[in-house]
C-alpha cells in the first residue's frame, strides 16, 4: 500500500526538516527510525510534539536522531539528559521496547540496595578474567552528550571530591584526569584496557567528545588485593563504574564492584547530589540500550569446543540463559581462529542486578557443559567435505565466501551417497 505522504511528512507549519524525513536517513530502519515512522502513523499529533519539543537541557529530537539520520546504526538515538525520557517518551518507549522488550507503563525498576548477596559460582580453570560496570549520571548535569565545557568542569570537580572521600581500604586511589595526562601514563592505562579514548565516531557526532579531553579522567584503586576498581569520568555516560580481576572469583569482583558503586552513590548524596533514577526506566543513561540496572556482568572465557562465534549465539538460543556473545575487544572483534568470547548479560531492564548476574554465570556454565557430536559424526562431515572439494565440479566452493556451509556439507554427503542412510 501507497504511504500517505502527509503521515510521512506531516506539515509542522514551517520548513520541513531532515530529521522529518526517516525514510532518507542514512539508517531508515534503525529503532529510533522505527519509532518515529510509528508515532507519525499512530499519532500526528504526538509526533509534531515531539518534533518541537525541548527537553530540560536543551535536546531536540534533531540532537537525539542524528547518528542515525548520518550514520549506519542500529539504535541511532542518544538522550541529552534525564528528563527526554519523559518529554520525549513517544519516541523513547517505544525504542526501548524494540530493544528491551520491556512495557515501561508496566515495568517496575528497583534502586539498588547495596544488600549483601551470595552468588553462584564460575568453575575455574576456563575463565581468563571477570569484570562488572554500570552507568550513573548525576541529576544536576545534562548527560555527556549534551555538556558544556564548564559543565565537564564541574563533573569532575564533584567526583574528585566523592574519591576523596571514600575509606574502604580496597576503594581508596587515585584519580587521574586525562587533561595534562602524561603520555607515558596515557600509554600504560590504554594498554591495561582502564582508559578511554576518543576513537568511536558514533559518540564524536553526537557530541560526546566536545572540548576533549577536559573533564575527563579515570579513578583508578591503589590496593588491588580484591580486584582492580576504576570509574570513568565522562565517557558515554557521565561515569562508567566497573571492577575486574583475572580467573572467576565473580564473588569477589562483585562484592568490590557493589561496594563501589554505594561508595560513590553515598559520596554524589553528601554533596547534595543525587543518581539519576526512574521507577519503571531504572537508572537512565544516554543510550537507552543501557538504562535499567545499567550493569554488564562479563567473563572472557575458552570455550573450545565452539568453532565460531556464531556457534556460541546459535547454541544460546537453545538454552533459558539470556547471555550475549562477544569478542573479547568488543562486538566487532574479530574472531575467526580464536575460542576465547566475552560473555555477558544481556537484559538490563526488566530485572534486577543480582538476577542479571545470577543468569549470566548460570549461561556461561551451560556453554562450559555443552557436549559436541559425536567424534564419528564430525569426521565424517569433514571428509564429506572434503571429497566434495576434490572434485573439479564443486572447485568454485573453495572460494565461496558466501558462509553457506550446510549446503556444501548436504552436497558433499549426497556426493558420498550417504543421503540414503
Amino acid at each position: 500500500m501507497a504511504k500517505d505522504p502527509n503521515v510521512a511528512k506531516p506539515n509542522m507549519g514551517g520548513k520541513y526538516k531532515a530529521e522529518h524525513d526517516v525514510d532518507s536517513w542514512t539508517s531508515p530502519n534503525c529503532l529510533i527510525a522505527e519509532a518515529c515512522r510509528e508515532l507519525q502513523a499512530e499519532s500526528p499529533e504526538e509526533w509534531k510534539k515531539l518534533c518541537e519539543q525541548k527537553s530540560e537541557f536543551g535536546w531536540t529530537l534533531e540532537k537525539a536522531s542524528v547518528c542515525g539520520r548520518k550514520l549506519k546504526q542500529h539504535v541511532g538515538v542518544y538522550a541529552g539528559d534525564a528528563d527526554c525520557f519523559t518529554s520525549m517518551g513517544s519516541m523513547f518507549d517505544k525504542v526501548i521496547w524494540k530493544y528491551h522488550q520491556v512495557d515501561v507503563t508496566k515495568n517496575q525498576a528497583a534502586e539498588e540496595t547495596y544488600e549483601k548477596v551470595t552468588l553462584p559460582a564460575l568453575p575455574e580453570g576456563a575463565i581468563a578474567s571477570t569484570r562488572i560496570r554500570t552507568a550513573r549520571n548525576l541529576k544536576s548535569l545534562p548527560f555527556t552528550v549534551n555538556m558544556t565545557k564548564a559543565q565537564r568542569l564541574k563533573l569532575e570537580e564533584t567526583m574528585q571530591k566523592v574519591f576523596a572521600g571514600f575509606d574502604s581500604e580496597f576503594l581508596k586511589g587515585k584519580y587521574h584526569p586525562m587533561d595534562g595526562m602524561p603520555e607515558e601514563d596515557r600509554v600504560k592505562f590504554v594498554d591495561l584496557h582502564y582508559l578511554f579514548i576518543n576513537d568511536d565516531p558514533t559518540l564524536e557526532l553526537v557530541g560526546c567528545y566536545d572540548n576533549w579531553p577536559a573533564g575527563r579522567g579515570i579513578f583508578i584503586n591503589e590496593n588491588q588485593e580484591k580486584g582492580v576498581f576504576i570509574v570513568w569520568v565522562g565517557e558515554e555516560d557521565q561515569l562508567r563504574i566497573m571492577a575486574m580481576a583475572k580467573g572467576s572469583d565473580v564473588q569477589a569482583v562483585w562484592d568490590l564492584f557493589y561496594t563501589g558503586v554505594e561508595a560513590v552513590h553515598k559520596g554524589v548524596q553528601a554533596l547534595g547530589d543525587e543518581f539519576v533514577f526512574d521507577k519503571t526506566r531504572g537508572y537512565l543513561s544516554s543510550c537507552p540500550t543501557n538504562i535499567g540496572t545499567g550493569m554488564r556482568a562479563s567473563v572472557h572465557v575458552d570455550l573450545p569446543m565452539f568453532p565460531t562465534k556464531q556457534a556460541v549465539k546459535d547454541y544460546v538460543k537453545t538454552t533459558e540463559w539470556y547471555v550475549d556473545i562477544r569478542g573479547t575487544r568488543g562486538e566487532a572483534t574479530n574472531t575467526e581462529g580464536v575460542r576465547r568470547y566475552d560473555v555477558s548479560n544481556k537484559a538490563r531492564l526488566g530485572s534486577n542486578c543480582v538476577e542479571q548476574i545470577t543468569t549470566m554465570v548460570n549461561g556461561v556454565k551451560a556453554l562450559l557443559e555443552y557436549k559436541p557430536p559425536a567424534d564419528s559424526f564430525v569426521n565424517a562431515s569433514k571428509l564429506a567435505m572434503e571429497v566434495v572439494l576434490a572434485q573439479p565440479e564443486y572447485a568454485f566452493y573453495k572460494h565461496d565466501k558466501t558462509g553457506a556451509k550446510e549446503d556444501l556439507l548436504k552436497k558433499a554427503i549426497e556426493a558420498l551417497g550417504a543421503s540414503s542412510h
